[in-house]
């Protein structure tokens, strides 16, 4: 969930995935051991976690890279903050995308976190003790492992793994900028109002991320999110007012 890319530093991470380049910030490292204080006080399990969040976030990331690539496009990998950016400079042949391919490469991201916790529930259920699935507040999916996969370690991994692809998945769907499902709300609602589906879309990510920050608070008890989507509500306002004309406030 990035704006933009980060400056680079000299601590960042280099590699190369299927030919596609990847960087990590060291602010990705920092803010998912952040996260990652509220679980088990014992460091060797938040280590795990941050193990975990790095798969889940970089196989997200390249489900919108693989996207890319099949346009033509010349894609990138950066990991920086509380997710990461896939982004792209043209390529020779590129053939580039209408509002549909934007639309697909938008949904890849979370598809990939989903492709990967269905291929690990399948292979719990076939091999090991299987999955349940557990409605958050009533009405929020989150898998979680049936019993012990090898050990305590190895098991936390998984269930880490596949609640960062699907929970953070669904979040990440949400018609808000500047996560996939805002992304994919502008795409529809410029294809129907090509002169005012920013300002709709704007619209809807600010009244979306209101009543999530809310939901987040009263029901769910989780300040992170409440302060989150409050914070994605506001830079829409921003930027409802701006595109407005009538200014930051």
């Amino acid at each position: 969930m990035l704006l933009g890319e980060p400056q680079p530093t000299p601590w960042d991470l280099h590699f190369s995935l299927f030919g596609i380049p990847v960087r990590v910030h060291p602010f990705f490292w920092v803010v998912a051991l952040l996260l990652g204080f509220g679980g088990s006080p014992q460091l060797i399990y938040l280590f795990v976690w941050v193990a975990a969040v790095f798969l889940a976030i970089l196989v997200h990331e390249l489900g919108h890279a693989v996207v890319m690539r099949s346009y033509g496009f010349a894609p990138r990998i950066t990991l920086y903050g509380m997710g990461g950016l896939a982004s792209y400079g043209p390529s020779y042949g590129s053939r580039g995308s209408d509002t549909w391919g934007q639309i697909l490469i938008s949904a890849a991201g979370p598809g990939a976190g989903f492709l990967l916790a269905a291929v690990i529930a399948v292979l719990l259920t076939v091999l090991g003790p299987g999955v349940e699935i557990v409605l958050i507040a009533d009405f929020l999916p989150s898998v979680y492992v049936g019993g012990l996969v090898g050990s305590r370690i190895f098991t936390l991994f998984i269930q880490y793994v596949l609640f960062v692809c699907v929970f953070w998945g669904l979040i990440n769907l949400l018609p808000v900028y500047p996560l996939d499902g805002g992304q994919i709300a502008r795409e529809l609602f410029l294809r129907a109002n090509p002169h005012d589906g920013i300002r709709q879309s704007l619209i809807l990510s600010i009244v979306t991320g209101v009543a999530v920050a809310v939901i987040a608070l009263m029901t769910l008890g989780d300040v992170f999110i409440a302060v989150m989507f409050g914070l994605l509500a506001y830079f829409s306002y921003a930027a409802l007012q701006a595109y407005t004309g009538r200014g930051p406030w």
